[in-house]
């Protein structure tokens, strides 16, 4: 009597394509086939989801069948509706062959009529196999030539958004679009608004950490229907990466790339998330990262306190002592110093100076403003934005520099004629916006009521040093010793000075030190 085959039933269906059949509809197949075979199914070995390009043997449920022991025992042929539901690639088909021949298996494919048990079988596999592959690259090709199509129309290709956008099916069409997401546009103006205020990238982390803002791949899992994380922070990275990224322009970008049309004009995936100009000023206040501080929270002196030599900002170093009370207890002291830093140290005359008590410094600024603008009027620097033109010139400035740089990336001939198309085109456009009259996009100083001593006295040291920031006053500050070490007997002698910007200067009407 002929043993009974002992049949796995394999079903695998991917998401790459609409033309899959159900996995109801393969499983049919398959128990047909073991019915007119007398076979019997053991198992049943069923990938949703997964695309034909995956090795066989990493997939999450044929793969154990072909790498644990104890489940190659329990079957005798692999049984499919088609040769592709093994896989689509030759090389991993014909691993997959020596791999049933080495263990005594057959692979059968249904609707080809393939039984690998069969020398013609094996023949017909391999020539299946090659054409399985040349479908999945064809595939590929269609994928990768569709989401160029669709980011030349301002559509979306797929895959990850950017934050502060939310995909939306195209009604008139097929296809889907970005719309603005309202809470994600929120979260980034107001980024943008501690940035442009002076109070800076670590204030803005701070707040959104305290309020429990979602950070952005949490959030758009909430969007997706998921289930967000509310534990995970946000991160100077996080919202660096974040403001510095041309698409809150609205800008269609691949690998970090602007997209751009055939006239070098940037294309466009949505509204803008803030405006040319807020961008603008965003990237010059965000271009150097603060190394020397930090924390969720900056010092109140950090970015305030130079040194007088090289006017670069003292860096705050923080030290412990541990010492035993009387009661027997020990107990830590925490002590915080302004000091130069280290990398200039041998650059600068006063490279080498006493450390400055963070506290005393605090005193010493406070003292020196107050006595020099404590009584003034406070007035604060406000952008005022030139015209749409002087944002066109800006734009179109910025579209040649980064078309430019390009040209020498490109290998093709193709490639760098296109190039030079767009710009020829963005000159000419370049050239009429500098031919019209514009109005310049500049600072102006306007009066925000109250002195300078009413808001210090009613601010947190947060709010004292915004109010520094906003009006570009800094400090050069410096203690000598003699070179001997800071007592409270011997404090040595300091030597600060107010730096006031000379527009500043001149609206106040403080006389030139």
């Amino acid at each position: 009597m002929t043993p009974t085959i002992r049949v796995l039933g394999r079903v695998r269906l991917s998401r790459t394509t609409e033309e899959s059949t159900s996995v109801e509809r393969q499983r049919e197949v398959v128990e047909q086939w073991a019915s007119m075979q007398d076979a019997q199914i053991v198992g049943w070995a069923i990938d949703d989801g997964v695309s034909g390009s995956v090795d066989p043997f990493h997939t999450p449920s044929l793969g154990p069948w072909l790498t644990d022991p104890e489940k190659i025992g329990q079957y005798d042929a692999v049984v499919a509706w088609k040769l592709d539901r093994l896989g689509r690639s030759a090389v991993l088909l014909n691993k997959l062959f020596g791999w049933a021949n080495d263990n005594g298996k057959t692979l059968v494919s249904v609707s080809e009529s393939i039984d690998l048990s069969t020398w013609s079988g094996r023949m017909l596999a391999s020539v299946i196999a090659g054409l399985a592959e040349g479908e999945l690259e064809a595939i590929r090709e269609r994928q990768v030539s569709s989401r160029a199509k669709l980011r030349e129309l301002g559509r979306w290709a797929g895959g990850t958004f950017p934050y502060g956008y939310v995909p939306v099916r195209v009604e008139d069409g097929a296809g889907w679009r970005l719309e603005v997401d309202p809470v994600g546009r929120s979260v980034i103006q107001s980024i943008v608004d501690d940035v442009i205020a002076g109070r800076g990238v670590p204030y803005a982390i701070k707040r959104l950490n305290d309020a429990g803002t979602l950070i952005p791949t949490e959030h758009k899992k909430s969007l997706r229907g998921g289930t967000p994380d509310a534990s995970k922070r946000w991160f100077q990275q996080t919202v660096r990466q974040l403001i510095r990224s041309q698409a809150l322009l609205g800008y269609s970008m691949k690998a970090g790339a602007t997209v751009r049309d055939d006239n070098g004009d940037p294309v466009m995936i949505g509204e803008p998330l803030i405006s040319l100009a807020e961008f603008e000023r965003v990237q010059k206040m965000t271009e150097k990262k603060m190394t020397y501080d930090r924390r969720e929270v900056p010092y109140a002196l950090t970015g305030i306190v130079v040194c007088p030599g090289c006017r670069r900002p003292l860096r705050h170093s923080k030290t412990q002592t541990k010492r035993t009370m009387k009661s027997g207890e020990p107990k830590v002291y925490e002590f915080v110093y302004l000091i130069h830093p280290d990398e200039y140290k041998d650059r600068c005359e006063y490279g080498r100076s006493t450390p400055i008590p963070l506290d005393y410094a605090e005193l010493f600024v406070e003292e020196l403003f107050l006595d020099e603008v404590g009584d003034l009027s406070v007035v604060e620097r406000v952008w005022m934005p030139g015209d749409s033109r002087d944002e066109e010139i800006r734009a179109a400035v910025a579209a040649l520099d980064e078309l430019q740089a390009l040209i020498g990336t490109m290998a093709s001939e193709t490639a760098k004629q296109r190039l030079r198309s767009q710009i020829q085109a963005k000159d000419a456009e370049l050239s009429a916006l500098e031919a019209s009259p514009r109005v310049e996009a500049h600072w102006k100083y306007e009066p925000v009521g109250g002195t300078y001593r009413d808001q210090w006295e009613s601010s947190t040291s947060e709010g004292r040093r915004s109010l520094l920031l906003r009006s570009g006053i800094t400090f050069a500050l410096r203690v000598d010793t003699g070179g001997q070490r800071r007592t409270k007997s011997a404090p040595g002698a300091t030597y600060g000075e107010i730096l006031v910007p000379a527009d500043l200067r001149e609206r106040l009407g403080i006389s030139q030190p």
